[in-house]
């Protein structure tokens, strides 16, 4: 009976990491190939945030991550091409870049999400 009780414990931590790996490489795929929606450069010109749309496939699994995650995410560069921020790894709330766009309000990068609007101020770009 243990035995069975282990092997059922086992069973099921394997599947349990398979299926994160798969979600894992649906999303990092998916973040790859996204593509640029919209941009906006902030008034002095150091510093531009992108909304990117997310490519996450076809098949059942890739439409289970879709549904579990967000259409749009954004990110913050520098003029110079560095990454100051992103938000595409943030898993507790959800990004809508298409019907609202990210801009720029007194030196913060501002974007949309479910619940209202978020941000960042960023030194590097003031």
């Amino acid at each position: 009976m243990q035995l069975l009780k282990k092997t059922g414990l086992i069973a099921a931590s394997i599947l349990l990491a398979i299926l994160l790996a798969g979600w894992l490489f649906i999303k990092v795929s998916a973040a790859r190939n996204a593509t640029v929606y919209a941009q906006q450069w902030n008034e002095q010109g150091s510093c531009v945030i992108k909304t990117y749309v997310p490519h996450y496939g076809n098949g059942v699994p890739h439409n289970m991550v879709r549904a579990l995650s967000t259409s749009t995410f954004f990110r913050v560069y520098h003029k110079d091409g560095t990454l100051l921020e992103s938000t595409e790894w943030v898993l507790d709330m959800h990004e809508d870049g298409i019907l609202d766009h990210a801009r720029w309000g007194q030196n913060r990068a501002i974007y949309p999400t479910d619940m209202g609007y978020e941000g960042w101020t960023l030194p590097e770009c003031a």
